[in-house]
């Protein structure tokens, strides 16, 4: 389906509405599921045409994935609360005491060098994804490669930096 902008406006008049009770069927209230069909048609505009087959679909699997990270962010989000005593909310040095710093660069530089020692490809769609926020289309469109391709070179990333991380810092460690 040929997604112009006059085709792009209908589709969002016939689907606007099926999609936002999707969303807040998945746990989003009403205004984030709003935007997140805003967010879901602006997604579909910067598609390239060939990626797509059904724009329903389409839409569809991207509200899941959104409905998914929403779910996410809201678990990180608990267990960040719930770990900390809530006396320590309220009282934080914003400076990080001397062992704390070189804990923290201790694990920069071991993160480094697991980023340094992933293949080159891997490395550059891993950066290009966590540190310029670039989706997988734009990944792709930039490299000249395809959209499965990147995720191939995504998770073989995160897999070879989890194990390397592991590898230095194995669990019981500390």
């Amino acid at each position: 389906m040929s997604h112009s902008a006059l085709s792009v406006a209908a589709l969002y008049a016939a689907e606007q509405d099926r999609l936002r009770r999707r969303l807040i069927g998945r746990g989003l209230n009403a205004q984030q599921a709003a935007d997140a069909v805003q967010e879901l048609f602006l997604r579909l505009l910067r598609a390239p045409r060939s990626d797509i087959r059904d724009a329903s679909a389409y839409l569809s699997r991207a509200a899941d994935t959104i409905a998914i990270d929403h779910w996410r962010r809201e678990q990180r989000a608990k267990l960040l609360f719930e770990a900390e005593p809530p006396d320590a909310l309220m009282i934080a040095d914003p400076m990080p005491t001397a062992e704390t710093g070189l804990v923290e660069q201790d694990r920069f530089l071991e993160l480094e060098a697991a980023l340094s020692s992933l293949p080159p490809r891997c490395r550059e769609v891993l950066l290009l994804h966590k540190f310029e926020e670039l989706s997988y289309a734009e990944i792709a469109q930039r490299l000249g490669i395809s959209r499965n391709t990147v995720m191939v070179h995504l998770a073989n990333a995160m897999n070879l930096l989890r194990r390397r991380m592991r590898e230095k810092n194995p669990p019981g460690a500390n």
